[in-house]
């Protein structure tokens, strides 16, 4: 029950309409802004105000609406629900590692640490409903000397290779795998030195296995930000499996 007792009729008829708005919603829960700790720590950003931190606005009503519009256009509804609830980094710029970072963190404030989902047992075709905390998956930061680009030498070619971070700008070159891998070149930055695009546009199709492999990960950076896997076990039978936290249509949503 709420704290604050009903205004009178005959004063409620003496308030502006604000006022009256601003009664009703008295009890309103705090949609404060909460500063984010990224896995990047912000190494890589040209923050919109140095001095102050990326924030994080919990999810309105508003915010849910867009999303079920955005549904109908095909836009990225990540990227869009970010754009209108994080504040002092320009979205565009955003590293992946961020990104799942920032996304789990919104859910998390919007709707609470608990996420209920309901996975199907691949042994017993049993379906579970099982609970998960949010604020308990782990996270990994960068190191403090991380440099963006990375540069490390390729396995075995044995050449100095600079390979610059994807961002939230650059997913069109990841829609499916032949892509990705064919735009890879775009990401390098210089071999053994050389720094022209259509050098590192034909070397990096020649990489031995390895080497290539190698470059995928560094772009990839899948050691840094939050890992969402996630144990299993399934309550009907012995079954258990590591797997990756089940993301799906309302995942943003309080269900």
């Amino acid at each position: 029950m709420s704290d604050q007792q009903p205004i009178p009729e005959k004063e409620m008829n003496k308030l502006s309409d604000d006022q009256i708005i601003d009664s009703i919603l008295a009890n309103m829960p705090s949609n404060d802004e909460v500063a984010i700790d990224l896995p990047s720590k912000n190494k890589f950003y040209s923050l919109i105000d140095p001095s102050k931190p990326v924030t994080l606005r919990p999810m309105t009503f508003e915010d849910e609406r867009s999303m079920i519009s955005q549904k109908a256009s095909n836009s990225d509804i990540l990227n869009v629900i970010l754009e209108r609830c994080i504040s002092n980094v320009r979205v565009p710029e955003i590293l992946q590692m961020d990104k799942l970072y920032l996304v789990m963190k919104l859910r998390e404030i919007s709707y609470g640490d608990e996420y209920k989902a309901t996975i199907t047992c691949t042994s017993c075709k049993e379906a579970n409903e099982v609970i998960f905390n949010l604020s308990t998956m782990p996270v990994t930061s960068v190191e403090d000397d991380l440099t963006n680009p990375v540069v490390f030498e390729l396995p075995v070619l044995k050449k100095e290779i600079k390979v610059t971070l994807p961002r939230i700008e650059d997913e069109h070159y990841f829609s499916n795998a032949e892509f990705a891998v064919s735009n890879l070149w775009r990401f390098v930055e210089s071999i053994d030195g050389n720094t022209k695009k259509t050098i590192i546009s034909k070397i990096v199709p020649k990489l031995p296995l390895k080497d290539a492999h190698t470059v995928l990960e560094c772009i990839s950076a899948s050691k840094y930000g939050i890992d969402t896997k996630v144990r299993f076990a399934c309550a009907y039978c012995s079954f258990a499996d590591v797997m990756e936290l089940p993301i799906s249509t309302d995942f943003f949503t309080a269900t």
